[in-house]
């Protein structure tokens, strides 16, 4: 299949429509049909592409186009699961129906991020067209970013990424560019008691009571860690997200489990963070008798910022301004994408830049709700830049 201008536009479209038909909701994901009618549509548009699978109805799409290796190359990089739909009654439309009404393309997905993976795509298959290319194009699409990265952790498990200059991701921006996000460290605590009757307190030894001491100084020590304050993020976060401890009301609990999440910023070292809650533990363990506790991590993302004065940065700055018509912002998120999981083994340059619907100006998000929609211009748009972007940092002959 051979893409022009004129074709790309409805080729992006049925893209798009057919993959938001694929429910891919995560959990528990089964994203493979998705990947399997990428992987196909890829290889139509002239790239050579395998379909990897990571678990039982789970699978990722790597595909690349071949340049001479005279230049870094430049990877796609997507996701192929949807969170749920939530209640039905909500959605006024069915959620997996792809519909065009409007000039928006409706569905779950269609923002987060299943057209960006189409606009993606099909601008690799306009770059196919071309030829000539000093460096390697990679669009991939993973598995599991909704929830456990299984998808991107498989793939830095078995690949190297040497050779990889930089990244695009194509989660919703409304075609802003975003060049940092927050970390993670999901956190959980439990402690542990003794039961008695709770007419006899003196006999048992309250978890619940420990627990809520031990969580007082872990908000104390967190606020205290220091950070430099960054430019396009807001201020670390805690929140105590949840807390469960004992099986009846007039039994002394003996177990308390509570989670923690924290979103350092950059410039804050995981490392640091988790040895001074270690050690926040043990000062409790001093003040309070009989006290014992335990910290587990549950889930971790590194923060990744990328400089402004990277070279996928200007570009993508400076072909926005003519393709989608203004200037493109930077900004940062507070969530975290797979760039965290790349960056685990390499600190590539990363740019979030896509079509689907998110105001980052005022911090409007649509993905994750019901009547979740992706503008058709949008589409076009990003297409035509990824395009423009890729022929400029593969520098064509």
């Amino acid at each position: 299949m051979k893409l022009d201008s004129s074709s790309a536009k409805n080729e992006v479209i049925k893209l798009t429509q057919e993959l938001v038909r694929i429910k891919s909701v995560n959990p528990p994901g089964d994203e493979l049909p998705a990947a399997e009618l990428l992987a196909q549509r890829l290889k139509k548009y002239g790239l050579e592409t395998e379909v990897v699978e990571v678990g039982k109805n789970r699978a990722n799409v790597v595909a690349v186009l071949k340049g001479r290796e005279e230049r870094p190359a430049l990877m796609f990089n997507g996701h192929l699961d949807v969170v749920p739909i939530g209640e039905r009654e909500t959605w006024q439309r069915d959620p997996f129906s792809g519909d065009i009404v409007e000039n928006k393309i409706w569905g779950r997905g269609a923002s987060d991020m299943k057209g960006g993976i189409a606009a993606m795509s099909v601008a690799a298959g306009l770059l196919a067209t071309r030829g000539g290319l000093k460096g390697d194009l990679y669009v991939t699409a993973f598995a599991g970013e909704e929830s456990d990265s299984i998808g991107a952790k498989h793939y830095v498990e078995h690949n190297s990424l040497e050779g990889i200059g930089s990244i695009i991701i194509p989660e919703s921006t409304s075609l802003d560019i975003v060049v940092a996000e927050k970390g993670t460290l999901w956190l959980e605590f439990e402690t542990y008691g003794k039961s008695a009757h709770s007419t006899q307190p003196h006999i048992g030894i309250n978890a619940v009571e420990h627990m809520l001491t031990l969580l007082q100084m872990v908000k104390s020590a967190w606020e205290a860690i220091p950070y430099v304050p960054d430019r396009y993020l807001s201020p670390p976060t805690m929140n105590i997200a949840t807390i469960n401890g004992g099986i009846k009301t007039n039994s002394i609990p003996d177990r308390c489990v509570a989670t923690v999440d924290l979103r350092p910023v950059p410039n804050q070292s995981h490392d640091l963070i988790l040895s001074r809650m270690g050690e926040v533990i043990e000062e409790v363990k001093r003040k309070v008798p009989n006290f014992r506790a335990e910290m587990r991590v549950i889930n971790e993302r590194q923060p990744v910022a990328t400089d402004e004065r990277e070279e996928i940065v200007k570009v993508a700055k400076e072909l926005g301004s003519s393709i989608v018509g203004r200037d493109l912002g930077l900004f940062g998120v507070n969530f975290y994408t797979d760039a965290a999981i790349f960056a685990i083994k390499r600190k590539i340059p990363t740019i979030i830049l896509g079509p689907g619907e998110y105001d980052l100006k005022n911090n409007i998000y649509l993905g994750h709700q019901p009547n979740e929609y992706v503008k058709i211009e949008n589409l076009e748009k990003a297409t035509m830049l990824y395009l423009a972007i890729a022929e400029r940092m593969l520098k064509l002959t």
